[in-house]
């Protein structure tokens, strides 16, 4: 069997990629699209880059895997951690291939931190903390690219900020540098049957710049959009150069898989979901002293979102940090505004934690202090639930939501249980509906600032190779669950009949039958993966980037 290349771009859209192919630009990408076939690629529900990450590399939903978002409660406790290789249930697409005797080279594929043992290699990516050692498989690794790269960025620690634009994107193009190094130099010097590299830094250029990209954004009058009208493209320019490099480098039979988990979108609004919940009677605060004086200034408009626009404002967004590095990333936070310490879960029947729109019920029996009694109660909580989230309108008088489903329509799996139970999207993805945890601002809409894009459904496939059929026909869309079997199918291994994804077979050029077998259930110690200071620099990175607040 050949080589199997899995190139992933955090975000990447077509919504990008074909104007700028129209311009001239990214020759490398055209020439795999016209050598090869292409299609957008359905994300998770919602699409956001734990769940979906997890999803591409399990074949599984997240119903089966058990990651819905990058945050997840505590057992026994309302506290929130963000999630990590230890809480994904089901094994990822290298540990099958190493099973089967393949060896396998992982580089920055978000939520593998902590590393795990695999046959071959791995560099861990997103949610890995800031200045980790620990962060290669086998350990000594980390010490092999010191000695042969120098530095390696393994996610990079700028957010744009009003004055900041050129730092911003000078170390995203250093982190693509050191990165593309380093790959180069492992797929080189290993031998490898599967290699798998994943760019985040096309995500997080999206999400510092569209706003200069995009002149119908209502923040591109802000500080020198034309200075930065092409950061975007500049930063996918430097990822095809390097794809051409490591594509001409390689075997001629190499299959090459270029993907994203997610696609991108301009970000319109923010909407506080907790607020809403506050606002129709579902939340409720403590009526001690302490909360009540706090919510009095919540409503007055003393939020973190105030003092956070302050220094956005002034060039100082990054000194956030300074006022979060406690358990949890609340510190300072927690004690003087308003956070979910504040909550009187004894009379709270539903809550929001997630970046898109997810509402969880205070159920009896599985939140510590669940007042909702499952069954005739849970489902009547729900539907009226539903029914005040259908009537929810922007301030210009228009209905906000567009789409609600139950978690029994979206996920199946032993972890449906820990879903949430209410999920929704905005109209067309352009509001964040995430419940920031500490209740950032008084209002329930408002316009968005500090991040200007945000995740949309449609990401990207593009397969080339002697394996691959020019221009197949790819209709419906496939999802990102059908990445993990079809690369098994190419690899010769089989592939486990718990997947959820199927073998893209319309793509291939050899049809043959598929092999099942196998199981893909893994067993693994859970335990916390961050020490206290590490999981408030993954929480502190994650506020950078606006999926929690």
């Amino acid at each position: 069997m050949s080589k199997v290349l899995i190139l992933g771009l955090d975000g990447a859209t077509f919504d990008l990629i074909h104007p700028f192919i129209a311009r001239g630009y990214l020759p490398n990408l055209a020439r795999l699209m016209t050598q090869g076939s292409w299609s957008e690629l359905s994300s998770t529900v919602p699409p956001v880059t734990a769940s979906a990450w997890t999803s591409f590399m399990t074949g599984k939903n997240p119903g089966k895997h058990g990651l819905f978002d990058f945050m997840r409660r505590r057992s026994d406790s309302y506290d929130l951690a963000p999630v990590s290789s230890f809480d994904r249930d089901g094994k990822a697409v290298w540990e099958l291939a190493g099973e089967a005797g393949k060896t396998s080279i992982v580089m920055g594929v978000p939520i593998t931190y902590p590393p795990t043992p695999l046959k071959g290699l791995m560099v861990t990516g997103m949610l890995t903390p800031r200045g980790a050692v620990d962060y290669t498989y086998p350990a000594e690794l980390a010490d092999d690219i010191a000695k042969a790269i120098g530095e390696y960025i393994v996610y990079s620690d700028e957010v744009y900020s009003k004055g900041r634009g050129d730092i911003f994107l000078g170390a995203l193009h250093y982190s693509i540098q050191q990165r593309a190094k380093t790959a180069a130099y492992l797929l080189h010097k290993y031998d490898w049957d599967l290699g798998i590299l994943v760019f985040p830094e096309t995500d997080t250029v999206c999400h510092g710049l569209w706003w200069a990209y995009d002149n119908s954004h209502h923040q591109h009058k802000q500080e020198n959009a034309g200075r930065f009208r092409d950061g975007i493209l500049a930063i996918y320019q430097d990822i095809d150069s390097f794809i051409g490099e490591l594509v001409a480098s390689l075997p001629p039979d190499t299959t090459v898989l270029v993907m994203s988990d997610h696609g991108h979108g301009p970000l319109r609004n923010f909407l506080y979901v907790n607020n809403f919940l506050k606002q129709r009677g579902y939340l409720k605060i403590k009526p001690d002293p302490g909360s009540q004086v706090k919510n009095i200034a919540f409503n007055v408009g003393l939020t973190p979102r105030t003092a956070y626009g302050m220094l956005l404002n002034v060039g100082l967004g990054k000194l956030r940090r300074t006022m979060d590095k406690r358990r949890g990333g609340r510190g300072l936070l927690k004690r003087f505004f308003l956070s979910l310490n504040d909550v009187d879960w004894q009379n709270t029947r539903a809550y929001s934690i997630g970046y898109i729109g997810e509402i969880h019920l205070n159920v009896k029996g599985r939140e510590p202090q669940g007042i909702v009694e499952p069954g005739e109660e849970y489902e009547r909580v729900r539907l009226n639930l539903i029914r005040d989230l259908r009537e929810l309108k922007h301030p210009n008088g228009m209905l906000l939501i567009d789409q609600i489903w139950t978690k029994e329509e979206i996920y199946t799996g032993a972890h449906l249980d820990d879903a949430p139970d209410i999920l929704f999207f905005p109209k067309n993805l352009e509001t964040i509906a995430f419940g920031d945890f500490e209740f950032g601002s008084n209002n329930v809409v408002e316009p968005s600032y500090g991040v200007s894009s945000s995740h949309r459904m449609n990401g990207i496939l593009i397969a080339a190779g002697e394996a691959i059929r020019v221009n197949a026909d790819l209709t419906p869309p496939p999802n990102l669950t059908d990445i993990a079997p079809t690369v098994l199918h190419l690899l010769g291994v089989p592939v486990p009949r718990d997947m959820d994804g199927r073998v893209m077979q319309e793509m291939l050029t050899a049809r043959r039958e598929v092999e099942y077998g196998g199981t893909s259930e893994l067993e693994r110690d859970r335990g916390e993966a961050y020490s206290d200071d590490e999981q408030a620099q993954v929480m502190e990175r994650l506020q950078d980037l606006g999926y929690i607040s």
